[in-house]
C-alpha cells in the first residue's frame, strides 16, 4: 500500500469517526432544543426586532447586559403616547402612576411616553423594570421560590418607613400575587444595597446595575425636593396663620375698646359741663389720639403680615401646580386631598 493510499484510508476512517460523533451530537442537540425552546424563540424574536433608537438608548442608559437587552428586545417594547397608553396598560387608582406593563397575553412591553424633560431619567428605569418582569415569567417555580426568599430579605432590610412598603401594599391590594414579581423588578432597578446573592443574580441582566439605580434616584430627588419645599411652605403658612390670628385678636379687641371710648368721649364732650376744664378735655382727647395711632400701627402691621401670608399662599399654589404637572407627566392622577393646602382662614386685606 502506497503512502498516498494510507493517507486516504486514514482520512476515510477519520470521517467515519466524525460522522459517528456528529450523530451523537445531533441526538443531544435535540434534547437541548426541547429544553431551550423558549430561549431559541426569544433570540429569534430579538434578532428580527428592529430596535428603535429610543429603546437602544434605554438599554445603554440603564446598564443592561446582553441578556437584559435580549429580554427587553424579545418583548417587542413599544413607547406609547399618553392618549393611547390605557389601551395596553390600565390601573385606574389615584396616586398610582402606571408607566409601563408587561402583558402576559402577548409577552410584550408597553412604555408610557414621558415627555416632561425633568423626568426623562424614569424611562430607562421603567424599561429595565418591565424587562425583569419578562425574565421573571420565564423562571421555573423553584427558581421563583428561591428568589422570593432573597427578595423578602432585601425588602425587610429596608425597614418599615421605606417608601416601598406603601407601594408594595398598593400592588398587593390590587393583586395579592403581584408582591414577589413586583419586588423582583423594583429591587433590581431601584434599591442600591441588596443581599450579595441577589446582586450576583442580577448581574445576568445588568452590566452595571448602579446605572439604573442612579437614574431612579435622580427622579426621586425631583419629587423629594418639591415635597420638601411644599411641606416647609405649608408649615410656614400654619405658623404665620397662628401669628396673624393672635395679632388680629389683639387688634380687634384694641379697636373695639377704642371705638367705645371715643363714643363715650364724644357723648361727654357734647354734654354741657361734661368736662370740668379744657385741660382735662385736651388730656383725654390726646390720649385717645395716641391710642388711635397705636391701633392704626397694629392694623398696618396686621395687613403687612396678611400680605406676606398671601404671597406665600401663592407660592404654595404654584408648587402644588408644579407637583400636579410632574405627576401628570408620570401618569399619576391625584385626589384633592393629596395636595398640600394652607390652613383654613378668612384673612383678608
Amino acid at each position: 500500500m502506497s503512502a498516498v493510499s494510507r493517507i486516504v484510508r486514514a482520512g476515510i476512517a477519520a470521517l467515519a469517526v466524525g460522522a459517528l460523533a456528529l450523530q451523537g451530537g445531533a441526538a443531544w442537540g435535540a434534547v437541548w432544543v426541547v429544553e431551550n425552546q423558549q430561549n431559541l424563540k426569544d433570540r429569534l424574536v430579538a434578532y428580527q426586532f428592529e430596535t428603535p433608537a429610543e429603546i437602544q438608548s434605554y438599554i445603554e442608559l440603564s446598564g443592561l447586559s446582553d441578556a437584559g437587552s435580549l429580554y427587553l428586545r424579545t418583548s417587542l417594547p413599544r413607547v406609547v403616547p399618553a392618549y393611547e397608553f390605557d389601551r395596553y396598560c390600565t390601573r385606574n387608582e389615584p396616586g398610582i402612576g402606571v408607566l409601563g406593563c408587561y402583558t402576559l397575553r402577548d409577552r410584550r412591553i408597553y412604555l408610557y411616553d414621558v415627555t416632561d424633560p425633568r423626568l426623562q431619567a424614569i424611562e430607562p428605569v421603567v424599561a429595565a423594570h418591565e424587562m425583569l418582569h419578562a425574565v421573571w415569567f420565564r423562571k421555573t417555580t423553584q427558581e421563583q421560590q428561591d428568589l422570593a426568599v432573597l427578595l423578602e430579605e432585601a425588602f425587610a432590610a429596608l425597614g418599615p418607613d421605606h417608601q416601598l412598603v406603601e407601594r408594595i401594599a398598593s400592588y398587593e391590594a390590587d393583586n395579592p400575587a403581584s408582591r414577589i414579581p413586583e419586588l423582583y423588578s423594583i429591587v433590581g432597578t431601584e434599591i442600591r444595597d441588596i443581599p450579595a446573592a441577589l446582586e450576583e443574580h442580577y448581574t445576568q441582566y445588568f452590566g452595571d446595575r448602579s446605572r439604573v439605580v442612579d437614574l431612579a434616584d435622580e427622579v426621586y430627588r425631583v419629587f423629594d425636593t418639591l415635597q420638601g419645599e411644599l411641606e416647609a411652605l405649608s408649615n410656614e403658612l400654619q405658623s404665620r396663620n397662628a401669628e396673624i390670628e393672635g395679632l388680629r385678636f389683639t387688634y380687634e379687641e384694641a379697636s373695639a375698646a377704642l371705638s367705645r371710648d371715643i363714643r363715650a368721649f364724644n357723648e361727654k364732650a357734647s354734654t354741657p359741663g361734661g368736662f370740668p376744664s379744657k385741660s382735662e378735655f385736651e388730656s383725654v382727647r390726646s390720649a385717645l389720639v395716641e391710642r388711635q395711632q397705636r391701633v392704626e400701627s397694629m392694623r398696618i402691621a396686621l395687613q403687612t403680615k396678611i400680605a406676606e401670608y398671601n404671597t406665600l399662599l401663592e407660592e404654595l399654589t404654584v408648587l402644588n401646580e408644579e407637583v400636579s404637572e410632574l405627576n401628570q407627566g408620570i401618569n399619576v392622577t391625584l385626589e384633592a386631598k393629596d395636595e398640600l393646602e394652607a390652613p383654613e382662614t378668612n384673612i383678608e386685606d
